[in-house]
């Protein structure tokens, strides 16, 4: 990609991480994350004093961005001698110690992150201070020495992994001098060819760090503009068992992690089924992050083998064509829900977010009682998709049979309240109130029990079947702001929006939905189309109901969903005084569905509270030739 993609400028950038960070994680997890939850405090009010700015995070490490150099080591300096100060205490639980590194070089700026080699020193020098120490590099010390009262150390030229730098320590409360060999003693007689050399490992050095792990994606070609904020999609978990009965196990967890992050308003999260078609439609990740509008790519892959599991996960930045973050976790089969919950956790840390303790609280309420529920639940949510009696039936049997076992299972509950609903929909129902009584008993103890949005928005369809329209709308409002980048949320709210008469709302979400979900069902179009129709823009419902005839070519949209469409584009044809297209379309519906009727719309239209539009929109499709 050239250049003039991205800003360049020289920034002085600070890094600093935990020592013994992952250790402490190990001996005590809660108390580790306490324990930098309150030192992130400090160092936020520092940055927030002097003039920081955190452009990026992961887990116990920090980069920022400072303007002044001599702020920038003003700031470590307070914060050493802060957490100085706080691990003084007597509970050695308490502890924590930092090291700090900071430079000033040439970075790249991208959507408020930093690059390059810049920030590579930065890290670097972090990575060669002392602990609870600060180390600089030359071009800032020549900056710092002679503008504040602070002892320096020279180092000498050193050199950590593939870069070469001249260091120095601050010498905090006169500390001594480290006994450390410079790297760049040498010989006289040897000066120009080791210039040579270090010349030519500086030139290698640079085009090694910014080099690509793989190719860029182009984004001339993507789909989709990328949105403001990180834009993510999690493809398929690979299931590395060797065995297909295990595949729910990468299923459930791309599932899951997928809606773990689409609880945040912070990120752009593709919905699962779309990432499925594009991974069918494309011959590698990044034409899949073209395909989906995406920046950001997650893979992974899940290996079981007796009560043992085993995931490896990978995030990688497709723009840049690098390799972000990788990781590996083992432990037992029921260890899957603590996987994926840190999983979600590392995501947000290296997309620059701290993930609210919230999301991961209801995340954790929303899983499975065990991974053998999961499994079944799984597995009946397929029975359910089926739309068959026989089927449903065995959906309800086998829903009804888990309840029995674990009344308090906030996914069990879920299914239950889907249960009464498909009764509604599919009309099997011998006593419909006592049906609406049920599921919104089963809805709103499943909310009651994961706080989550789909409960809600089966608990509006419910309170819609009993004629509570502003109930129906309440729930759905709240849904959408527990979970802000939930495809099924966000299409489930606009279509209570629609059917409550709030048709600008409708549009907005079918409109958002349609993004989240690029490969998205054909009921999303024509819902959205029906409220671009009652809006009066009949252009482009006309663009999204002919795109859906088109599909229907390649059998991949349902007879069904050809005949909404077809009523759609006459009733459109009605209000544009075009009764010959109309006409046309109803007899093309005629010749494919005969069965469809006026009955039939009253099925996906019936429940609409304004009454006068459903009248309308009928009278029109009839007198072009829809029966009743």
């Amino acid at each position: 990609m050239s250049d003039d993609k991205f800003n360049r400028k020289l920034a002085v950038v600070f890094a600093t991480d935990v020592v013994g960070y992952s250790r402490a994680m190990e001996i005590n997890e809660n108390q580790t994350l306490s324990n930098l939850k309150a030192c992130r405090n400090i160092l936020d009010d520092l940055f927030r004093e002097h003039g920081g700015r955190i452009f990026n995070t992961a887990g116990d490490s920090v980069l920022a961005e400072f303007s002044s150099a001599v702020s920038a080591v003003v700031c470590a300096s307070e914060f050493q001698s802060l957490i100085k100060e706080r691990n003084s205490t007597s509970d050695v639980n308490k502890k924590m110690e930092f090291r700090i590194g900071i430079n000033m070089g040439d970075v790249v700026e991208e959507n408020g992150n930093l690059y390059g080699d810049g920030v590579n020193i930065a890290a670097r020098l972090e990575a060669f201070a002392e602990t609870n120490g600060i180390c600089l590099s030359r071009n800032v010390y020549e900056l710092v020495n002679s503008k504040t009262q602070f002892q320096f150390h020279d180092l000498g030229e050193q050199q950590v992994k593939t870069n070469r730098f001249h260091a120095y320590d601050v010498a905090i409360e006169g500390g001594k001098k480290r006994n450390i060999k410079s790297k760049s003693t040498k010989t006289v007689q040897n000066t120009f060819i080791v210039a040579g050399l270090l010349a030519a490992v500086i030139v290698g050095t640079f085009f090694w760090l910014n080099r690509n792990d793989f190719e860029p994606a182009d984004l001339s070609k993507f789909a989709y503009e990328l949105p403001k904020k990180p834009s993510i999609a999690i493809l398929p978990f690979s299931n590395l068992s060797g065995d297909q009965t295990k595949q729910y196990l990468s299923d459930g967890l791309t599932q899951n992690i997928t809606g773990t992050l689409s609880k945040s308003s912070d990120i752009f999260v593709i919905a699962t089924g779309s990432v499925i078609k594009a991974q069918e439609n494309a011959s590698n990740n990044v034409e899949i992050s073209e395909k989906l509008g995406v920046r950001f790519l997650v893979t992974g892959g899940v290996q079981q083998a007796n009560n043992d599991l085993r995931v490896t996960v990978e995030l990688v930045d497709t723009v840049l064509g690098k390799n972000i973050w990788a990781n590996k976790y083992s432990g037992k089969l029921d260890d899957l829900f603590s996987f994926q919950d840190k999983i979600a956790q590392n995501i947000f840390e290296n997309l620059g977010f701290e993930i609210g303790p919230n999301i991961l609280s209801k995340a954790s309420k929303s899983h499975f009682g065990s991974v053998e529920e999961m499994r079944e639940l799984m597995a009946d949510r397929k029975l359910m998709l089926s739309f068959s009696p026989a089927n449903h039936e065995k959906f309800a049997n086998n829903t009804n049979a888990r309840l029995i076992e674990n009344p308090q299972s906030g996914p069990a509950n879920l299914a239950n309240a889907w249960v009464q609903m498909q009764k509604m929909m599919m009309k099997l129902s011998p006593d419909p109130s006592e049906t609406i009584k049920k599921g919104k008993f089963h809805a709103n103890l499943a909310h009651g029990i994961m706080n989550d949005g789909n409960s809600l928005i089966v608990g509006g369809w419910f309170e819609l079947f009993d004629g509570n329209p502003n109930e129906a709308r309440e729930k759905v409002n709240i849904a959408i702001q527990l979970d802000p980048s939930s495809g099924d949320v966000i299409a489930g709210a606009g279509n209570i929006f629609l059917l409550t008469g709030d048709i600008e709302s409708a549009r907005k979400m079918f409109e958002k939905a349609i993004r989240i979900a690029p490969y998205h069902p054909a009921w999303y179009a024509n819902r959205y189309a029906e409220a671009l129709t009652f809006l009066g823009e009949y252009e482009k419902a006309k663009i999204l109901l002919n795109e859906l005839m088109r599909k229907s070519a390649d059998r991949s949209v349902n007879i069904r969903e050809q005949s909404r469409a077809l009523v759609g584009l006459s009733v459109i044809a009605g209000f544009e005084n075009k009764p010959e297209e109309g006409k046309e379309f109803i007899k093309k519906l005629r010749e494919l569905n005969p069965k469809f009727s006026q009955s039939s719309v009253k099925n996906y239209l019936g429940l609409m509270s304004e009454k006068n539009r459903l009248t309308e929109y009928l009278n029109i499709a009839g007198k072009f030739g829809l029966p009743k």
